[in-house]
């Protein structure tokens, strides 16, 4: 840990903690060295008050090195709290008043750990999040097929590169609008509600220019827990445009089936 990343919080834990230790004893120290000058009432009053600096390092050890610092750091603080306590405070229970301190500032620092720890594991439960969802829009880009996420107010919150390619740029505008240059939702063939209901549906749709596209359309759960709709379009256009199978006369197969 002395020559770890953190060495410079021991080192202040450790000049912080010496510190408050000298301070909660200057009024000793004054009079074992008989300085006149600094005999202020202020280091004889009730210690209570003086020990009120010892949660500066227990606080900090238990927001920077954790739980057991915490637990060393306030056990080295009664350690100090306990001569004073037994041999010099001439207030009442002083025993009980450093015990109850050093309980409550100990659950302080217990606290302050805590609070570093879920913080950290937050971050990087966020880390990894990004990292997947970083992951995933790069697999989408690469898709050939087109990628649309639709909203259940029907605007669109992401379209990948394909559709960028074959309908432009679209996220923040109505799918009907970006779609089909319509005014109002696409009611003949929509499924928006019943994939916001759990359901997946399949359809093809025919443009006027001659595009064709195979249309899939599932639930799909967006990272602030919306349940949006995902559609991947597929362009089939070549299937149309390819003729029908022949069979062994020579005959359109689906015309011949017809005529039976």
């Amino acid at each position: 840990m002395l020559r770890g990343r953190n060495y410079r919080s021991f080192y202040f834990l450790f000049l912080l903690f010496g510190f408050c230790s000298l301070f909660y004893y200057l009024g000793e120290l004054v009079d074992f060295a008989g300085w006149e000058a600094l005999r202020w009432d202020f280091f004889y009053g009730v210690h209570d008050i003086h020990r009120l600096l010892f949660l500066a390092p227990i606080i900090y050890a238990g927001y920077v090195f954790g739980v057991k610092a915490t637990i060393i750091i306030t056990i080295l603080a009664a350690g100090v709290f306990l001569p004073r306590s037994l041999f010099v405070s001439p207030f009442p229970d002083p025993i009980l008043r450093m015990a109850l301190f050093t309980m409550i500032a100990g659950a302080l620092g217990y606290l302050a750990a805590v609070t570093r720890r879920e913080s950290e594991r937050r971050s990087s439960l966020e880390a990894l999040l990004t990292k997947e969802i970083d992951r995933l829009q790069g697999i989408l880009e690469r898709m050939q097929d087109g990628i649309l996420i639709v909203g259940p107010d029907y605007r669109i919150r992401y379209i990948n590169l394909s559709m960028v390619r074959h309908f432009g740029e679209g996220v923040g505008r109505y799918c009907h609008e970006y779609l089909r240059s319509r005014d109002a939702p696409c009611q003949e063939i929509c499924k928006l509600q019943n994939v916001l209901k759990g359901a997946i549906e399949r359809w093809e749709y025919a443009y006027p220019d001659g595009r064709t596209y195979e249309v899939l359309v599932s639930p799909y759960t967006d990272s602030d827990g919306t349940t949006c709709q995902i559609a991947t379009l597929r362009d089939v256009t070549y299937r149309k445009s390819e003729p029908e199978p022949l069979n062994s006369n020579g005959e359109n197969s689906s015309l011949a089936v017809d005529s039976q």
